[in-house]
């Protein structure tokens, strides 16, 4: 098995001399048997042609579990390799982030307006490292920008980032949230992460830059103060990260991000 996804888990196969990556996707009680959410991933998955994505080779079912495949890739997770002890540089960080965020202006802005997409949940477990380029995977919590072709689909962010018991206290929010290391806050991350516009990959890029990251600090207490007083970073590559998570001045679209991006490098 590679890992879990969104929800389901991941395992390798082979047919021949080719591997392949099958998400197998479980029902739960909640979910509408007649709209599942393998059904919208594999229409998201099927419209998408990146060569940073792993391509989409089929969707079936097999009793109450639904399986995806894709190509498989051979790159490690960021997460992976934060957890082995690398320690990415500022200038290594840059490049992850111009590399994510040209993949994210392609995903947004596709030739087929209709097939834009918003990926929704970036995070170093979703983001391989391959040579030194980097490749986007897991699709779960993905919605078209287009909202009429997302199927009516339940989305399982609006439960999970949401006050579900009516005294204004989350329920399932503060084990997810990267609180102590405030990027940038609990309610920004609640309202960006489930967003369905660029706007929540955009926010989504800023917590994975900051997080690689981390592993600089090995006091974690000092993470009781912002991430921008804790961390050693250049003046203009705070300034970019921090409009990367801001709800007020945030970036509108990839391109434009990227764009900044590249005036200081």
């Amino acid at each position: 098995m590679l890992g879990q996804g969104s929800y389901g888990v991941v395992i390798k196969a082979s047919r021949g001399k080719r591997f392949y990556a099958i998400k197998a996707l479980f029902n739960r009680d909640d979910q509408n048997p007649n709209i599942l959410p393998f059904e919208l991933e594999s229409e998201i998955l099927r419209s998408v042609s990146h060569p940073r994505i792993p391509g989409f080779v089929g969707a079936f079912s097999f009793g109450e579990i639904h399986y995806i495949v894709q190509e498989f890739s051979e790159g490690l997770p960021l997460s992976c390799l934060l957890d082995s002890g690398r320690r990415f540089s500022e200038d290594e960080v840059k490049n992850i982030v111009t590399q994510l965020l040209s993949i994210l202006r392609d995903l947004h802005t596709p030739p087929q307006r209709e097939n834009a997409v918003v990926h929704r949940d970036l995070r170093l477990s979703n983001l391989l490292l391959k040579d030194d380029e980097l490749f986007l995977i897991d699709f779960g919590f993905a919605r078209f920008l287009d909202l009429s072709r997302n199927l009516s689909c339940p989305d399982p962010l609006e439960n999970k980032y949401k006050d579900s018991n009516g005294d204004g206290q989350p329920l399932r929010l503060l084990s997810d949230l990267p609180s102590r290391k405030k990027i940038p806050g609990a309610e920004t991350y609640r309202l960006l992460r489930k967003e369905i516009s660029p706007r929540s990959d955009l926010f989504g890029a800023g917590v994975v830059a900051v997080d690689l990251f981390t592993s600089w600090v090995e006091d974690e207490t000092l993470f009781d103060r912002p991430w921008q007083e804790v961390l050693p970073l250049s003046e203009p590559f705070v300034s970019f990260l921090a409009r990367l998570l801001s709800r007020e001045d945030g970036f509108h679209t990839a391109a434009g991000a990227l764009e900044y991006l590249g005036s200081i490098l």
